[in-house]
């Protein structure tokens, strides 16, 4: 019935999706004009005309008019308005704040605004209608959904305004009272602050489920970690399951804000049996489960397939590219790549002569930088993301992520960036100028994926890089997603190697990428193929330096 009427809520969302994707550059300007006029009055918008310009808008006259955005240059802003400030960018009260990583610091706080959920909801309710009507079978049962940050306790600015949604549920608007009703792991597990008392209390929901059709996670490594403990841990929540209790780990004040669960000794001896396997069948754990949502594009590309393999009956469904800071694409069921989402965002998307495009300029295949603008306070705000063109619904692009752009690591939704990376490396005694590379791993080889700090040999001792990469593991939590992803057990610590002509062997893989040999500057941060391609075995021949091009 839940399900029924959460349908009923949504219905509708998806054709209204498409009928925008029809005419997306008459969607985008008349989501912007709706920016623009319920902001005019900020004063931002009165710097820069938003209520002229709402009266005539056009894609073209914006960029004109406003200049782009990076990351840095709205943090000072949100945290003045964190601290007490009257809001500059928006003319709205806040409904929240959220925290992501930073380009030059840790920890950004990124508003929400009751008109930015709204247009979010859009695009959500889109997917969401999608489902229920191209999968049945992904309603038929209960549902786990994984959207913000577990395991940390709420917190508010000192102005008050909250720091996270009180429920994941909130992000789903009105629809959310009937999404409630089907999820297998009661909201208030996201608040609870021990990251142990997490894991057991949803572990336990989850195994003691075996309606469970849908589960949304954002990186795979999330739902693998939940899987792998969940034999880990297998007696006492195959025994608390057995008894009707929650499990004897769980703490006390926890268990009293619990309802007592149902005995099912019959389900406990089935989990036992399966998860005591050298190779659990999952389907005997959840057999009616469907899809499972997540990230399946770039770095987790690898881990999206290993979790494919250990749920051969289970669609395995990529995300759209949803940021801390908005929308991007939204995911349907037709196996093509996700659609923009231009009625939740106005998008542009630079290219590699710094050339923007709105999006109905782009080009099958292309590969571009995503820009947007939001009702949240982000006009023309440069995301970082790289996206590439793959076909189109309608006249909307299909976007396929291809992950961080330039300067930028991200394993698990870290989003290290090249300048964060410098400044931790400084805090933890790494001179300027030292020859270094962190370097992500990705391969399904390993338990998890990690971050290797690669550093000169001649610079540094195999104990002291040793110390030096506990150090910068612990120091890398001041990005808030790499502290999550660690905790979770997503992310591996971070492991350290010394090797022997480092600047000279980073300089030689960019010239095999095809770097100018003037171009070619050393980067700090690697990419998840540096080992593939022989960055530690590479050979240094000076014939291949002659013949690379010379600028």
């Amino acid at each position: 019935m839940a399900w029924a009427e959460f349908a009923r809520h949504v219905d509708g969302a998806r054709e209204r999706f498409a009928n925008a994707a029809r005419q997306p550059r008459r969607a985008q300007e008349t989501l912007l004009q709706s920016i623009l006029a319920r902001h005019a009055a900020c004063a931002f918008g009165r710097t820069f005309g938003f209520a002229e310009m709402a009266k005539y808008v056009n894609l073209s006259e914006f960029q004109r008019r406003l200049p782009l955005a990076d990351p840095d240059d709205v943090a000072a802003e949100m945290q003045a308005v964190a601290g007490g400030a009257v809001p500059r960018l928006v003319d709205e009260s806040l409904s929240a704040f959220e925290r992501t990583g930073g380009s030059s610091g840790g920890a950004k706080l990124i508003a929400l605004t009751p008109s930015g959920l709204s247009a979010l909801q859009s695009g959500l309710h889109a997917w969401l209608d999608d489902l229920c009507t191209a999968r049945p079978a992904v309603i038929a049962g209960s549902s786990y959904w994984s959207i913000s940050p577990v395991a940390r306790e709420l917190s508010h600015t000192a102005s008050g305004v909250r720091i996270g949604l009180a429920s994941d549920a909130e992000y789903f608007g009105a629809a959310a009272q009937h999404l409630l009703a089907v999820m297998a792991v009661p909201p208030m597990a996201a608040q609870v602050p021990e990251l142990d008392n997490w894991r057991l209390l949803t572990l336990q929901c989850l195994l003691a489920d075996a309606s469970l059709s849908l589960v949304s996670v954002w990186s795979p490594t999330f739902w693998l970690e939940l899987c792998r403990h969940a034999v880990l841990q297998q007696e006492p929540l195959t025994r608390a399951i057995a008894q009707g209790c929650w499990a004897a780990e769980l703490s006390t004040s926890l268990q009293a804000q619990l309802p007592r669960p149902r005995a099912d000794p019959a389900r406990a001896r089935l989990l036992a049996a399966v998860l005591s396997s050298s190779a659990p069948d999952w389907t005997l754990v959840w057999p009616g489960l469907s899809m499972i949502s997540c990230w399946s594009h770039a770095s987790a590309a690898p881990w999206a397939a290993q979790l494919a393999a250990a749920f051969p009956a289970v669609e395995i469904q990529g995300k759209g590219l949803l940021a801390t800071e908005g929308l991007i694409s939204v995911p349907l069921c037709d196996g093509g790549d996700p659609v923009a989402s231009i009625t939740a965002s106005v998008l542009e998307f630079e290219d590699d002569d710094g050339v923007l495009h709105t999006c109905d300029q782009l080009h099958l295949g292309g590969e571009y930088s995503v820009v947007m603008t939001t009702s949240a306070g982000l006009y023309r705000y440069r995301l970082g993301d790289r996206v590439q063109v793959t076909g189109w619904w309608h006249a909307a692009p299909r976007l396929r992520f291809l992950g961080r752009g330039a300067a930028t690591a991200d394993l698990c939704g870290e989003k290290l960036s090249e300048a964060f990376v410098l400044r931790c490396c400084a805090q933890v005694g790494i001179p300027p100028g030292a020859s270094l590379r962190l370097v992500p791993l990705m391969s399904v080889g390993l338990s998890r994926p990690r971050y290797e700090l690669l550093l000169e040999r001649g610079e540094h001792s195999d104990a002291s890089i040793h110390t030096l990469g506990q150090r910068l593991d612990a120091t890398l939590r001041l990005n808030p997603q790499y502290a999550y992803a660690r905790d979770l057990g997503q992310l591996d610590a971070l492991s350290t190697r010394c090797i022997d002509q480092l600047a000279a062997r980073m300089q030689a893989l960019a010239l095999a990428r095809g770097q100018r040999l003037g171009d070619a500057k050393p980067a700090i941060l690697g990419r998840p193929d540096d080992i593939d391609l022989g960055l530690l075995d590479v050979a240094l021949r000076p014939r291949q330096t002659l013949q690379a091009p010379v600028s």
